[in-house]
């Protein structure tokens, strides 16, 4: 499940508790997610799911769950 592979990346990159991440979770909010912490977790996910994404959809990616829909789109899920 996409989520899940989501949820890990953001705990190696982030060290928040497991617990903490939803699929709704607000990066910047909730999780005080900065410019560094998404920049190594789209690079991190580029290189688990072998995709390129790009800056103007990082602009787009406000909840965990646009990050989900974005891969399970690249991935036609």
């Amino acid at each position: 499940m996409i989520f899940e592979n989501v949820k890990n990346l953001i705990i190696d990159v982030m060290g928040i508790p497991e617990d903490e991440i939803l699929l709704k979770s607000h990066l910047y909010d909730e999780l005080d997610a900065d410019s560094l912490d998404i920049s190594q977790i789209i690079i991190a996910l580029e290189n688990k799911f072998k995709i390129n994404i790009e800056n103007e959809e990082i602009a787009e990616f406000k909840t965990v769950e646009d990050i989900v829909r974005n891969i399970e789109s690249k991935l036609n899920l």
